[in-house]
């Protein structure tokens, strides 16, 4: 969407009372089926992964899979906003049943489990007017005097902390939030899954070039699930295999590109799903 999300120990240890609560509920597969319906978790105002108009209609590729996985399972859609800063804790209490976007990291699977890889994507980036960085390397930010953005939770995080970690971080609740901290001066570069920075600036098109960060640290994508009795996630993980290998993961990919403005020959050919 990553698709996408980081999280501390810390952080999923304090979510060790929630999976507790949660573990009397009916399973995702139990409860999908008694309410015959399947309640996806998306982030608002994340073009192409997911958006919500003024009419409250919902599109972008993480919501067509969504539709998909629901007729396929025979029951209804819904829908639930959530951020990726909360979304780990929305699964494991039951307010949705699966999020299309996340890296499968260790830390991650002590909370949740998953299905995929759906896709893989590396990392861009897009600049303030007037900032020339030394270069597109994760090295090159690694200066206190490079102001970088990314959204909390996002999977662009873990890749700061790891590669540029004496770089000025800014972290903000949203994607868009760092597409108008550059506009407006306040960070030098925003960082993000390709997808996502080229949708940024297909919805701002002032903004600079896009960069391809390297090395290209590539990161599969998966679908999260609440950990229970895994009859869900084993469906989902068919699902995944089925629709990946027919191509219809990439079509979703590339035709709500496309729809915000992102056309197939303005994406770097080193750029592969």
């Amino acid at each position: 969407m990553r698709t996408i999300c980081t999280m501390t120990l810390a952080a999923i240890a304090g979510l060790a009372a929630s999976g507790a609560m949660a573990a009397d509920a009916p399973s995702a597969w139990n409860d999908i089926m008694a309410k015959k319906k399947f309640q996806a978790c998306v982030v608002t105002a994340y073009l192409p992964y997911s958006n919500q108009d003024t009419s409250g209609k919902w599109s972008g590729f993480a919501v067509e899979m969504a539709k998909d996985v629901a007729a396929s399972l025979h029951v209804d859609v819904e829908f639930i906003e959530t951020s990726y800063k909360t979304v780990i804790l929305d699964l494991q209490s039951g307010k949705c049943h699966a999020f299309f976007g996340f890296n499968a990291t260790p830390e991650r699977a002590l909370a949740i489990d998953f299905a995929g890889p759906l896709y893989t994507l590396g990392f861009a980036a897009l600049d303030r007017p007037g900032f020339k960085p030394a270069g597109d390397r994760w090295s090159d930010l690694n200066d206190p005097s490079v102001r970088v953005c990314y959204a909390v939770g996002n999977s662009s995080e873990q890749q700061i902390k790891r590669f540029a970690p004496k770089a000025t971080q800014t972290a903000l609740p949203q994607a868009s939030d760092c597409a108008l901290a550059i506009m407006s001066g306040r960070a030098d570069r925003y960082i993000d899954g390709i997808m996502g920075i080229l949708g940024a600036r297909a919805k701002n098109p002032s903004m600079s070039e896009v960069h391809l960060m390297t090395p290209n640290y590539a990161l599969p994508s998966y679908a999260g699930v609440r950990l229970d009795d895994g009859r869900f996630q084993k469906f989902l993980q068919r699902w995944v295999e089925y629709n990946r290998g027919n191509g219809n993961i990439t079509y979703w990919l590339t035709t709500s590109m496309e729809s915000v403005g992102i056309k197939l020959d303005q994406i770097p050919p080193e750029v592969t799903f």
